[in-house]
């Protein structure tokens, strides 16, 4: 992980390569961490090759996460693991911008 944006108002995460369920269990506390202060959070799964399904339930847990460019096969995997709720935005540009 590697947080590409980190301002007021707004915490963008990039994730890389295959996510264990230990990273997404990392990714899914900063991104809670964030969101208890009120921060857009935006995670950037664009270069996330895998990650482990049943780490979609953590990010599920974290209100108003925002992913982006995760490929279709990484939406099934995070609605396999029980992540229904969270938004998909195409890119991270797409995700800042929506309402």
């Amino acid at each position: 992980m590697h947080v590409l944006r980190d301002q007021p108002g707004v915490c963008v995460l990039r994730c890389y390569g295959e996510l264990s369920l230990a990273e997404l269990a990392s990714v899914a506390a900063s991104a809670a961490r964030a969101r208890s202060v009120g921060r857009l959070v935006v995670i950037d799964l664009s270069r996330v090759r895998h990650l482990h399904f049943a780490g979609a339930r953590l990010l599920a847990e974290v209100p108003g996460l925002r992913l982006a460019g995760a490929s279709r096969y990484l939406r099934d995997l995070v609605h396999a693991g029980g992540g229904f709720g969270v938004e998909f935005h195409p890119d991270v540009p797409h995700a800042l911008r929506a309402g």
